[in-house]
């Protein structure tokens, strides 16, 4: 933290910005733990030198320490978004809802009518077995003890190897 910057004028400190003296991923650890400033910096750098309107983009009333270090860099504003409930759900004996920020219609509406459909049917039993991505062929089965069967016979190379050739002949 630079209490320079802390005390000069947000006039200045865009002028810096401007002749690539401080530059926008600098600002959050020269000005400490004033993070709306920084947003308010950035903007003000932005809107004079790119010629951009930003004011229909809300910045204020925000904690950007949410996202400062964590998930998003550079922050101008933020995007509000209708935000729907569904729910609830019941999964593994739990009773959980599950907010849902869309501008797609009928979207809550129709996860909603899933989620008691799984709720009323007794709920839904789930395990993760592995945190990852993959991207690969989807195959669909009747239930989780299918699932496991599957994986048992995968971990057999010759069986893994004879449904490899059978994907692969039907993909691009």
């Amino acid at each position: 933290m630079n209490k320079t910057y802390q005390v000069a004028a947000n006039k200045e400190i865009v002028q810096l910005m401007n002749l690539g003296h401080v530059k926008q991923r600098e600002l959050e650890s020269k000005l400490g733990a004033d993070l709306m400033r920084a947003v308010h910096l950035r903007r003000l750098h932005i809107s004079s030198s790119a010629n951009v309107r930003l004011e229909d983009l809300p910045f204020r009333q925000f904690d950007y320490s949410i996202v400062s270090g964590a998930c998003c860099e550079n922050v101008i504003g933020y995007v509000p978004l209708p935000t729907g409930i569904a729910g609830p759900l019941i999964v593994n004996g739990r009773r959980y809802f599950i907010p849902l920020a869309t501008t797609e219609g009928a979207l809550v509406a129709s996860t909603n009518r899933g989620c008691r459909a799984v709720t009323e049917s007794g709920g839904a039993i789930v395990f993760v077995y592995k945190d990852a991505m993959t991207r690969a062929p989807v195959v669909q089965l009747e239930s989780a003890a299918k699932v496991l069967e599957l994986k048992r016979w995968l971990e057999d190379a010759t069986n893994f190897e004879e449904l490899k050739r059978a994907f692969d002949a039907t993909s691009q």
